[in-house]
């Protein structure tokens, strides 16, 4: 019998020789490499619920940005990241953020270009000469009363006739209301001080009438207060005032009734200093439109729906004859910013309207104040009639 001490050890041998060389191969053979993902990359590929930061807008996981695309609430937030739109931009044209949507207002700087966008105002600038604050040869005639309103409330008013008035002519009508603190007779005999001098309306139209520079008309100067709330303001003008000017005077508008007044409404204008312009875009634009043709705007306005007003289904048909506003280039920032704006709006948003054409901004060199109101109110009536 063989020993088997020999084979064993032969057999311990082989495998140990086999062992080595497998290690050997596999020194020499290629290493698996083994390549972790990008974060981005494994965001993309894993999908996953945004959590968004407030501040940017970014989402914290993975960076990528909310598009806003939910909206925004009343705070100008986000509805969904929450980030809160600061407005430090807007469109030139619809002076618009352009992300939240939200209404700006332009900055317009004495050059008349706005310091953010770079848009410019539309506007010219008026002057009133030297001869409108002197007395005329001839001289026309203002009486002031009182009106029993709707409700038997009591409106007061304040009337300029022209020197030469007529029954035998029919005058276009231009009813205007007074600021705070004023009167329905600051539209006609009420002297006011200005820094070129005292000055009185009456003496603008008188000028206007010996120099023939428009059509006839006559000048109806209103308490403002009724004209406040809307549905008042209008009553008492559909109700009390035109039929009264109507009975009272020779003018387009007949004797008053519905349709004869919606038949001179071409012949008739309405507008307003300070608040009385308030009033005026508030109420008898968005209101009175089947009445009034013709709108003169000084020193204010507050009705940033005017212009949807305006374009309302029942307002398109009804054509706006003249349009003017107007602003003292050292008036309160603010009121003179916005009232260019709300003009602006007006005119790119209601086809009826186009500036240079029936309408006009007029900027004068003074500030909230009596002047920039006659010079205001000689440009619009050349316009208007």
């Amino acid at each position: 019998m063989k020993p088997k001490g020999p084979l064993l050890f032969g057999a311990v041998l082989a495998l140990i020789v086999l062992c080595v060389l497998c290690a050997v191969r596999l020194a020499q053979s290629e290493p698996l490499l083994v390549i972790a993902p990008s974060p981005s990359a494994a965001a993309e590929a894993t999908p996953h619920r945004h959590v968004f930061d407030a501040q940017t807008g970014a989402c914290t996981l993975c960076g990528a940005l909310c598009e806003h695309g939910a909206g925004f609430d009343e705070a100008h937030r986000c509805l969904v990241c929450r980030w809160q739109c600061r407005n430090r931009v807007h469109d030139p044209d619809t002076a618009r953020c352009p992300v939240c949507g939200e209404a700006f207002r332009h900055r317009f700087g004495a050059d008349g270009v706005c310091d953010i966008c770079g848009a410019a105002a539309p506007l010219e600038l008026g002057v009133l000469p030297d001869r409108f604050f002197e007395p005329c040869e001839h001289e026309g005639r203002c009486t002031r009363g009182v009106l029993a309103g709707p409700g038997e409330e009591e409106v007061e008013y304040a009337v300029w006739l022209p020197w030469d008035y007529s029954e035998d002519v029919k005058y276009n009508v231009v009813l205007l209301l007074h600021g705070d603190g004023g009167q329905a007779a600051d539209w006609t005999d009420e002297p006011e001080t200005t820094r070129r001098g005292e000055i009185e309306f009456r003496r603008v139209y008188d000028r206007i009438v010996e120099e023939r520079l428009c059509e006839p008309f006559l000048i109806v100067g209103l308490d403002n207060h009724a004209f406040a709330q809307p549905d008042r303001g209008e009553a008492l003008l559909r109700q009390t005032v035109l039929p009264w000017v109507a009975q009272s005077y020779s003018t387009f508008l007949g004797e008053g009734g519905e349709e004869e007044l919606r038949a001179g409404r071409e012949h008739l204008a309405f507008g307003g200093l300070s608040r009385g312009a308030m009033y005026t875009y508030s109420c008898v634009m968005p209101r009175c439109l089947d009445l009034v043709g013709n709108f003169c705007c000084f020193s204010n306005g507050d009705n940033g729906r005017v212009s949807l007003q305006l374009n309302a289904q029942d307002k398109l048909s009804l054509p706006i004859r003249s349009y003017i506003a107007s602003y003292g280039m050292t008036d309160e920032a603010d009121t003179a910013s916005y009232h260019r704006n709300l003009y602006r709006s007006i005119c790119k948003n209601v086809e009826r309207v186009t500036d240079g054409e029936n309408a006009r901004l007029l900027a004068v060199g003074s500030g909230h104040d009596f002047l920039t109101w006659t010079t205001s109110l000689y440009d619009a009536l050349l316009l208007m009639f």
